[in-house]
């Protein structure tokens, strides 16, 4: 059975009751809520409208547990949706694991050199040599409804693999064993008829970046509205739902702000969380799977965030899986059920209140102030865990020991019998009237004219409205690069039309005439062919809304091309008003707007068709060389370059395919409809003096008749082109069932072709490691283990200390930047100081801490920055930014490099010149040993989504050490622990403590840190929202200095068992909401402390004299440009050495460039035509 949520949360702080506080004034109560749902639950009746906002605007007091049973009975009887979760003997297995070694141009030649023995011997062609890797193993569990499951595991332990398999996204692994039920419904039936009632919510936080945060969770409760039938007020409906995901996630004063990505800055990566977890929220699904949702949120609102998890299972009886790393004890107490996962093994299932007392009988002691998640998943870290007397030889040592200890336990055996039970339960009657319930309630959550077995829940006329409205509030947050285009249409069009500049109608320009038209169709081919890349933008959004069946993909292809219509007339109108008449083509107002009409058929036709291309390819690559194929295929045949008459029999088959060649026909046929050709004298044969009778002449150019001074346009283009004017609207006609057939295979393609990453990493090393100097490693690891950690080696800087060290100092920070109607202060008169040591940057999402680094470290672009700052008493100098390192939240790395060459590149181009590079080397390999990098330093960085490359904690590892092996004088880095499990957190947070100890001076931000990963930390800067101070000053053993000061200022006393952090974080939050905190820091004595302490500061460093006056210090470069240019060269031609799937697809597209030209040209013989032919066959070439 479900835990009580109201017991769950009874010891989660014995200061205050636990509430939900992610918005500025919104509070949830569990206990009250759930209580209160228990008396309402059959009384309430009459539905919440837009009008009745009793449980909606509640102050402080926003009643969760009301507002969904309000929800509920809206959309049927509550409780109608039950279904749970069984797994039982599940393993999966990868795809073959090959390519374990760096790719590069050279490797087919090898490895066709090693098959030449294989083909010798025929027998070995067919043995298998490839294996394939086996990521989860005999995985067993039960999730009923109403319960939760936390899955605890370090990265790369399988985690990931397992909610992705339970929630349903089996593609991109090589099998999968073993049974998974939904409640007695198969994973093929949930696929095809339940896919939204399943959903997974990744790590990653994938969404449209233009849209804003309202505009995201309005579409995606739009496309899970319930049928008409089951609501009063649909438009009330949506505002409600909206209103409350706004307020229950904190997300109201961004909620009109674009959500952006790491190119397009938008709301922060907390927030961008928050705006994912909502999402999925709003799909109503019944079984939620969270896969580290928690990542980038403070703790305060981690916890609120799993307490909403667990009102929403308890009330609407969801099944509920989630994976958290660094989960506090709060947080882990919420939980029924408890999962560890080790290298793809199960080490224990069962309740989570038991876990610790299962895995100290094997002989594993929890330490004291350690917190259970963090236990759980270091029991197989042999150098972190401690192990109870008597256990030493018996206590298991690796994930394998584990799973024997596991499957040979009563727990084990306990569980299998629970298995059995829910197996026989789920096929009596009882149980089949609940999944018959299940179904029949999903069914009319839905409209009443789509099928019962479609897994959507609106109707496609729906899913296209949501999706034209979504995909115009996409081009709005677009349209400067709307503008752009508009403006590059402009520009090329007076370009072309300058080359034909007004056209004379004579003989001699009838050929330009008609290579005017063929330019107009070149620009539209080659400009259109972005489309391919416009594909794969949004793929992944598309791919994640497809799983939690908000809408058809076909559906997607159908918006996409409707919006494109408006665009294309408007960029393909002002592209025909300035190409047309400068060029001097034929005046008349009908053949005009033909000339326009058939120019926006021909964008629409040839945009559709290089998405469809984009569509079907799995990579960029790929996409760009089957449309660079297709590109000369179609453009040779025209009918420009090779007329018809003059095509080869084996490819003259294209031109009848080609939606080109028939727009090129109606186009010209509509220009030279009414058109003279008057025939120059260079035309007429014979010419000279005494040939003056027209009646004795004939011009040369085709079509014309004899004794006539013209040429008739139709005449010509028949007889060169085979084009008849009659003709021009079934040309047209054609050329539009060519958009039309296009626009449907685009959407086949879309509904049925999806391309999955492989949900999980194969590390991609050199062949041949580099040969590193011994002694390097040996000295390395001696000053490593030379230097000592204390906890607190820094908790009082003496002025000799701060003189010697680095400062920076801070006074009055204002930063604004520019919005709708004005302007919003970020930052509001932020002073403080950083001095050789660590001080930690805290507060919840959105309060400014990354925009107080971003414009501490001069990284801020746009907006206006105000106050003052010094370094080592001193203005920042030029060379700031070098001499200073700031490892960002977001990994952004070139992916075809080894984290040994990307840290070189950082320190040869970072470190003074006068260093030479064999001791940047050295310090690199120092620093590679002092992240633990040794074992992937000659790995590929590689790229999460390929499958290929580092962990994505190791990449965070990878991000501080570029910052690293610089030598910053200050170092800021932007929640470095996010993403990473406790003991990979405790290693970085030891790492930074190591080099404080050796006078680095660090400001970091830090959303959940635990208390021993808090006591590392010297000094505290505290904000709240709206960039305003509330604490800034040293933390003090065991953090009493920090505690003592709020308890002064009224804040509840702070339990002795509490996590220091996290009493903080809830204190300054909503939860005394009546206290002004930035008020009382700003009067309190603490703050002219700080003040003096600046002014002390600066004061010492401005005696002792600065060093920044040194020779070649204040240089924004360190090195030369020459060398710049020289060492980014070097990297870029590695870069392509080694990214074969880009060089191999260049030189199939060059050799089928070059084959098909010349056989399309093959055999030229010496006449006149064929002298344009080898004038065509070198531009075709070229282009």
């Amino acid at each position: 059975m479900a835990k009580d949520p109201d017991s769950a949360t009874s010891t989660a702080s014995s200061f205050d009751e636990p509430k939900i506080s992610f918005g500025e004034s919104l509070q949830v109560s569990v206990s009250r809520g759930t209580e209160r749902f228990q008396s309402i639950q059959r009384t309430l009746s009459k539905p919440l409208t837009l009008d009745e906002e009793e449980l909606m605007d509640r102050g402080n007091e926003f009643d969760l547990a009301s507002w969904l049973v309000s929800r509920q009975q809206q959309q049927g009887p509550p409780f109608a949706k039950r279904v749970g979760l069984l797994f039982d003997n599940l393993s999966v297995y990868g795809d073959k694991m090959q390519d374990k070694h760096i790719n590069t141009v050279a490797t087919p030649f090898w490895k066709f050199i090693k098959a030449v023995p294989r083909v010798l011997e025929f027998s070995k062609l067919f043995q298998q040599t490839s294996q394939h890797k086996l990521l989860l193993n005999n995985m067993m569990g039960v999730v009923e409804d109403g319960e939760m499951l936390l899955v605890l595991g370090r990265p790369g332990a399988g985690c990931s693999t397992l909610l992705r398999v339970l929630s349903n996204r089996r593609k991109g692994y090589h099998s999968i064993d073993g049974v998974v039920s939904y409640g007695g419904l198969t994973p093929k039936e949930v696929e095809k008829a339940y896919r939204g009632e399943v959903v997974y919510c990744s790590e990653e936080d994938y969404h449209h970046p233009t849209l804003t945060v309202r505009q995201t969770l309005d579409f995606a409760i739009e496309c899970k509205m319930p049928s008409q039938q089951m609501l009063n007020n649909r438009a009330g409906y949506k505002q409600e739902l909206l209103n409350a995901l706004l307020d229950i996630f904190g997300l109201r004063s961004c909620a009109d702000t674009i959500v952006g990505n790491a190119f397009l800055r938008g709301v922060s990566g907390g927030e961008r969380k928050r705006v994912s977890i909502a999402e999925q929220v709003a799909s109503g699904a019944s079984v939620d799977i969270w896969d580290g949702s928690t990542r980038g949120l403070d703790s305060s609102s981690a916890l609120d965030y799993v307490r909403s998890l667990r009102i929403t299972t308890d009330v609407l009886r969801k099944s509920t899986v989630v994976s958290i790393y660094q989960a506090s004890e709060n947080i882990y107490e919420l939980f029924d059920k408890v999962m560890v996962v080790d290298e793809g093994r199960q080490l224990y299932f069962g309740p989570a209140n038991k876990a610790v007392a299962y895995f100290e009988s094997l002989g594993i002691q929890k330490p004291p102030r350690q917190t259970t998640a963090d236990f759980l998943t270091g029991v197989t870290q042999l150098h972190e865990r401690r192990v109870l007397p008597g256990f030493e030889d018996r206590a298991p040592k690796t994930a394998k020991g584990f799973e024997v200890a596991w499957q040979a336990s009563k727990d084990y055996q306990q569980l299998k019998q629970q298995l059995a039970e829910f197996e026989e339960q789920i096929k009596q009657d009882g149980r089949s009237h609940e999944i018959r319930s299940f179904v029949n309630s999903t069914k009319m959550g839905g409209s009443t004219v789509i099928s019962r077995r479609s897994p959507y829940s609106t109707t496609i006329v729906h899913q296209l409205s949501c999706l034209l409205r979504r995909e115009l509030g996409m081009l709005w947050g677009d349209r400067y690069n709307l503008l752009f285009k508009l403006i590059y249409f402009v520009v090329f069009a007076i370009a072309g039309a300058t080359m034909f500049l007004q056209l004379p109608e004579t003989s001699s320009g009838a050929l330009s005439r008609s290579g005017s038209l063929f330019y107009a169709l070149l620009f539209l081919i080659l400009t259109e062919e972005a489309q391919t890349t416009m594909a794969f933008a949004g793929r992944k959004v598309d791919a994640k809304h497809k799983d939690m069946a908000l809408h058809h993909p076909a559906v997607l292809s159908l918006a996409q091309t409707v919006v494109e219509i408006p665009m294309t007339i408007i960029f393909a109108t002002v592209f025909s008003i300035v190409y047309y008449f400068t060029a001097g083509l034929a005046l008349s107002v009908g053949q005009f707007f033909a000339f326009a009409l058939f120019l926006i058929v021909s964008i629409l036709c040839m945009a559709t068709f290089f998405r469809l291309v984009g569509t079907v390819a799995r990579s960029i690559d790929a996409a760009h060389t089957l449309a660079g194929c297709l590109i000369v295929m179609l453009m040779l045949h025209v009918g420009f370059l090779i007329p018809l008459s003059s095509m080869k029999p084996y490819f003259k088959w294209i031109r009848y395919i080609n939606p080109l060649a028939y727009a090129w026909a109606a186009l010209m046929s509509n220009e030279f409809r009414n058109l003279k050709l008057e025939c120059t004298d260079d035309s007429l044969v014979p010419s000279g003096p005494g040939f003056r009778d027209i009646a004795h002449q004939v011009c040369t150019l085709q079509g014309a008749r004899p004794g006539e001074p013209y040429v008739h346009g139709s005449d010509y283009i028949s007889a060169a082109y085979q084009i008849y004017v009659s003709d021009q609207w079934k040309y047209f006609i054609a050329l539009f069932c060519f958009w039309i057939l296009f626009v449907i295979l685009r959407a086949i393609a879309c509904e049925f072709i999806q391309f999955n990453s492989k949900g999980f990493i194969i590390p991609v090393s050199k062949r041949r490691k580099p040969d590193v100097d011994s002694s390097i490693a040996t000295a390395t690891a001696n000053h490593t283990e030379a230097v000592e950690i204390s906890n607190r080696s820094n908790k009082c800087m003496s002025d000799e200390q701060i003189v010697s060290g680095t400062t920076f100092t801070w006074k009055n920070i204002d930063y604004t930047v520019p919005v709708k109607g004005g302007h919003r202060q970020l930052l509001n008169k932020i002073s403080g100081f950083v001095v050789p040591g660590m001080t930690a940057l805290m507060g919840s999402s959105g309060a400014g801490k990354t925009t107080l680094l971003d414009s501490l470290s001069q990284r801020k672009s746009i907006g206006k920055l105000e106050g003052e700052m010094l370094m080592n008493g001193m203005p920042q100098p030029r060379s700031f930014r070098r001499i200073t390192g700031y490892a960002e939240q977001l990994d952004v790395h070139a992916s075809l490099v080894t984290v040994r060459e990307l840290l070189r590149f950082s320190a040869y181009l970072r470190q003074p010149a006068s260093v030479p590079d064999s001791e940047k080397n050295a310090y690199v390999e120092r620093v590679i040993h002092l992240l633990g990098m040794s074992d992937i330093a000659d790995c590929l960085v590689g790229d999460p989504d390929s499958g290929k490359g580092i962990s994505l904690e190791e990449r965070k590892r990878l991000t501080i050490g570029i910052e690293l092996v610089s030598k910053p004088k200050i170092l800021f880095l932007d929640e470095p622990t996010s993403g990473l499990d406790a003991q990979a957190s405790f290693k970085i947070v030891q790492i930074l403590r190591r080099l404080a100890a050796e006078g680095q001076t660090i400001l970091c931000t830090i959303h959940q840190p635990s208390a021993l990963l808090f006591e590392q930390f010297d000094r505290l800067l505290l904000l709240v929202r709206g960039g305003h101070t509330v604490y800034h000053g040293p933390i003090g053993e065991d953090a009493q200095t920090l505690i003592q000061y709020f308890e002064h200022n009224g804040a509840p006393k702070c339990p002795p068992t509490a996590n220091p952090a996290e009493y903080i974080l809830d204190v300054v939050g909503n939860r005394y909401a009546d206290m002004n905190w930035p008020q009382i820091w700003n009067e309190s004595k603490e703050r002219q402390s700080v003040l003096s302490e600046i002014d002390r500061i600066n004061n010492l460093k401005q005696q002792a004299g600065s060093n920044h006056g040194e020779a070649g210090d204040d240089k924004v470069f360190a090195r030369s440009y020459l060398y710049q240019i020289k060492l980014v060269t070097q990297r870029m031609l590695l870069m392509q050495w080694r990214n074969l799937e880009y060089q191999t697809a260049r030189v199939f597209m060059q050799a089928f460039s070059g084959l098909f030209i010349g056989f399309a040209f093959f055999s030229l013989d010496s006449t006149i035509a064929d002298t344009y032919n080898r004038m065509y066959a070198g531009f075709t070439a070229v282009v």
